[in-house]
């Protein structure tokens, strides 16, 4: 029994040693740009951007928000940004749609921009939290469509698939990520981001400690543009990366949609493989609308007038 006890121990150490030596490897601190993310944006006029406005989340924190209102609006759009960025970023897709008679917000999500620490949250779930604040906040009672960049379409499917769906009574993703794991995302995600899975991995495997210990460590870095640095978010940690994903569980989170879902993606984009989306979403979600737009990659879909065009199109559809 003694020697058992001592087995047990061993076995016990042994794994907590392994756990450690995992969650010790970081990710790297930076990455060489990717020309494909960062050579959009430069031609991009950014002169007439709103300035950011604040609502308070049930935390106490103040987090921003940009809006492009319109006068007798035929419709209100909130818009999510993908990894790294901020609400500036959608600047160009927001000026379009608000020209095409649409209010638009556009968020500093939680973790970027000029709404909380850079690159963090305090718990996974803060960011649908924080959602349903801005709703009842500065939505109040005007009906509203949920609009997700990339892995901010992640995080708006992830909402969509959620209790609180219903805040919303549309969701359009625009080239969303969903996993690593999901047949939609090129090898290697196009060379965007580097991820630290031993970390990632020795978190998830201490399950809630780990999470409260560990969840704030950085665990995937991404290839921003050093000129570009200082409006950017240059690693993501474990709770942030996990919160603005789609659940493990991917294809469930689609099933479990039940307001109108529509996915856009740019036939050239870099970083997603575009002819897979539409059977890889109906195969979950018979008969849901899949756009694929001609002629437009990643970036360009919500920067270029042939990729905004097509997006404020599809909002505008009821």
């Amino acid at each position: 029994m003694k020697k058992l006890l001592l087995v047990l121990v061993a076995v016990v150490i042994i794994f907590v040693i392994i756990i450690g030596v995992m969650i010790a490897i970081p990710p790297p601190k930076s990455l060489p740009k990717l020309e494909a993310i960062a050579v959009p944006f430069r031609s991009v006029d950014f002169s007439k951007v709103p300035d950011l406005h604040y609502y308070t989340a049930r935390d106490g924190s103040r987090l921003a928000y940009r809006e492009y209102l319109k006068e007798d609006a035929k419709q209100t759009v909130v818009l999510v940004h993908g990894s790294s960025g901020s609400g500036i970023s959608m600047h160009p897709l927001a000026e379009y749609l608000q020209k095409q008679g649409m209010t638009v917000y556009a968020l500093d999500i939680r973790g970027h921009g000029d709404s909380g620490r850079k690159g963090d949250i305090d718990y996974i779930g803060q960011l649908e939290d924080d959602m349903e604040d801005f709703a009842n906040q500065v939505l109040k009672q005007h009906e509203a469509t949920l609009v997700g960049f990339s892995l901010g379409g992640g995080f708006v499917l992830r909402f969509a698939a959620g209790s609180r769906q219903k805040l919303f009574r549309r969701y359009v993703l625009l080239s969303p990520y969903i996993s690593d794991r999901s047949p939609t995302v090129k090898s290697k995600g196009g060379g965007w981001a580097e991820v630290s899975y031993s970390r990632l991995i020795g978190i998830l495997l201490l399950g809630p400690v780990g999470q409260k210990m560990f969840g704030h460590l950085p665990v995937i870095t991404y290839a921003i543009d050093p000129e570009t640095a200082k409006y950017q978010v240059a690693q993501y940690s474990f709770n942030l990366l996990t919160n603005l994903s789609p659940h493990r569980d991917y294809k469930a989170d689609i099933a479990s949609v039940k307001q109108p879902l529509t996915v856009l993606v740019g036939e050239k984009d870099e970083l997603f493989n575009a002819d897979v989306f539409e059977p890889f979403f109906t195969k979950s979600r018979p008969g849901m609308k899949v756009i694929v737009v001609p002629d437009v990659g990643h970036i360009t879909l919500t920067t270029s007038l042939s990729g905004i065009s097509a997006v404020a199109e599809a909002i505008a559809h009821e």
